[in-house]
């Protein structure tokens, strides 16, 4: 049996606990949890190769969250899937994408046949916590009497979001947030200005663009009534996401600065001037309102007043 885990940087600790479970054939269920972005995707493709039962096996079983609007289609769903293969290394989520208890039906229906002989067959389900209540009741029942050779992988950033009886059910594997050193093995010339410690943040705020796009925004705050309904009119369409995420990024940023913990990144002036006009409260407080109002969103809010009130309040 070929070890793939070397593919994947960092990670030592939950390396060391999948290999012990191979060599052990202790494969029941596992829940890899932490960060986005540090290689929890990718381990669970490693370990699939590992155990023979590769992307493009017949054995090989992905599972993913898809925006509202693709629904059960279950060609749509398949075509949707196939940008969380590991050859993707930036992947998109849609705010309100979900795992869908048609993905879970049809996940029971495929279980059904067995695999092929002394194959094992693997079923990864990525961002697990998405999955619907639905979703999540319907397949408890498949984890609690799993087929014969059959691997259940879930990923999580959130296991918090998981139903308990499902965490119960499966073995936690952790994964923490990367060093410098192994970001850079990750990012072609990659830098983690923001101390992300995440080499997937890292890859997706470099081509996005979405620190540039904000930046107006950060240099004029405070902003006016007429300014802040400006902005929050031109964003009530989009991702809000992709202006509170990079706000609270550059407000962490000047966090670090009033502590004398960071330097040397592209935004070092426009960080310095808002370190030395705001306090550490208004800092931190703001910090919370970004990070609580980034959490609101999957509350599906009002948009336009959900907006205009955040702006409103940046220092």
């Amino acid at each position: 049996m070929v070890d793939y885990l070397d593919d994947i940087v960092g990670q030592k600790t939950a390396k060391k606990f999948i290999r012990t479970a191979v060599s052990k054939n202790n494969l029941y269920n596992f829940l890899l949890v932490g960060p986005r972005g540090v290689g929890k995707r990718m381990l669970g493709f490693a370990l699939a190769k590992t155990l023979d039962c590769p992307p493009n096996s017949p054995d090989f079983l992905l599972i993913t969250p898809i925006p509202s609007k693709i629904k059960e289609k279950k060609e749509k769903i398949y075509e949707y899937s196939q940008q969380y293969l590991p050859h993707n290394a930036l992947i998109e989520v849609e705010d309100r994408a979900s795992i869908l208890i048609e993905q879970m039906r049809n996940l029971t229906e495929r279980l059904v046949h067995m695999p092929g002989t002394d194959a094992k067959r693997v079923v990864l389900i990525l961002e697990a916590e998405r999955m619907t209540d639905q979703a999540a009741n319907y397949f408890l029942k498949t984890l609690e009497e799993p087929p014969v050779d059959t691997v259940f992988i879930l990923t999580s950033s959130r296991p918090e979001f998981l139903l308990p009886t499902i965490r119960s059910r499966c073995q936690i594997v952790p994964f923490t947030y990367l060093n410098a050193e192994q970001i850079a093995e990750v990012v072609f010339d990659g830098k983690d200005d923001f101390l992300l410690g995440s080499a997937g943040e890292v890859l997706a705020l470099r081509e996005s663009g979405m620190i540039d796009n904000v930046m107006d925004i950060f240099r004029k705050a405070p902003l006016s009534v007429m300014s802040a309904a400006f902005y929050a009119g031109a964003y009530e369409r989009k991702r809000v996401v992709e202006l509170y995420y990079p706000l609270l990024l550059l407000y962490r940023l000047v966090f670090y600065r009033k502590l004398n913990m960071v330097g040397n990144t592209g935004y070092d002036f426009e960080i310095a001037k808002k370190a030395k006009r705001n306090t550490m409260d208004k800092t931190i407080d703001t910090i919370m309102l970004l990070n609580q109002n980034i959490n609101l969103l999957e509350k599906n809010p009002n948009r336009l007043l959900h907006l205009f009130n955040v702006l409103l309040r940046l220092p």
